[in-house]
């Protein structure tokens, strides 16, 4: 029996692991255009210069039949979840779940759901969509997940493991996994983005890491996490050379997951008593550059 993977959304992520996952995957796509594409000339992965050609079948979301598909990934950005809602619901109760954002915005989502099992998980590639088949894959990462509700599938684990150049990692708590993540994004993707500079440009340049120093003890403080500064200075060095997903965001006028980031550090802050003016400062100047070129 082979086992089918589904993934829900075609940008960076949703291509970079439709290509590199050892599976037969379908990608639904928003457009069918984009479906048309994939299916006749497959998904490039750009590794550097090289890139390698990966088949793949893809299938716009709106025809998407989810009875032959044993597994299910979630790419898109978290402030497209809402809109997915009804196509989520189709999907049986007994197919597996993996949702990949970045922030907390999705997790309020999860309860809502009625499927037996569901998986978070944090991406630590660096992708970049080039065109409706190609991706760059700017930094060689590993896949976090762990279980938000019933159990991981053997054999779905096995078929996760298959390729070691694409690690998967199981982590025992969710929840420590999941903010873990938000901590390093509410400090790196928004500095990024504002300064339009690559990660490690927060480390090298001494005014650029004042603030990266006062901004991760205001988001340790928020999330209670330790060793705060050593995990995300850690994560700039390794991924020196990359831009943050936001960065790239702002860079290609998209819209930002600035809501799910910056702006849930503010309202846990408020949750709490504190304040948390920086993350405030940071989540207005995003919001504010999204507003001059999201007309």
């Amino acid at each position: 029996m082979t086992y089918q993977i589904g993934i829900i959304g075609a940008g960076s992520l949703g291509l970079l692991y439709a290509g590199v996952l050892q599976a037969d995957v379908t990608l639904f796509t928003r457009s069918n255009e984009q479906a048309d594409n994939i299916e006749n000339n497959g998904i490039t992965v750009m590794a550097g210069k090289v890139g390698t050609k990966y088949k793949a079948h893809a299938t716009p979301l709106t025809h998407a039949d989810f009875t032959t598909i044993d597994f299910v990934i979630i790419t898109v950005k978290s402030y497209q979840l809402e809109e997915l809602v009804e196509k989520l619901a189709q999907i049986p109760e007994n197919t597996p779940l993996l949702f990949l954002q970045n922030g907390i915005g999705h997790l309020g989502l999860l309860p809502n759901l009625s499927h037996k099992t569901i998986l978070l998980g944090t991406c630590e590639h660096g992708a970049g969509k080039l065109d409706a088949t190609t991706v760059a894959w700017r930094g060689v990462g590993r896949t976090n997940w762990a279980v938000y509700r019933g159990k991981m599938h053997e054999e779905l684990a096995q078929i996760l493991k298959a390729n070691s150049d694409f690690p998967f990692f199981e982590q025992a708590d969710f929840e420590e996994m999941v903010y873990n993540k938000l901590l390093a994004n509410a400090v790196i993707n928004p500095l990024t983005a504002i300064l339009g500079v690559p990660n490690g440009a927060l480390l090298h340049n001494e005014s650029f890491y004042k603030v990266l120093v006062d901004l991760t003890r205001e988001v340790a403080g928020v999330l209670n996490r330790e060793n705060s500064l050593q995990k995300v200075t850690a994560i700039c060095e390794a991924t020196a050379a990359n831009f943050s997903s936001m960065a790239m965001d702002v860079r290609e006028k998209r819209r930002t997951e600035i809501e799910s980031i910056s702006g849930a550090i503010v309202r846990l802050a408020q949750t709490q008593g504190k304040e948390a003016l920086i993350s405030e400062t940071l989540y207005g100047l995003v919001k504010g550059l999204e507003g001059e070129y999201l007309r």
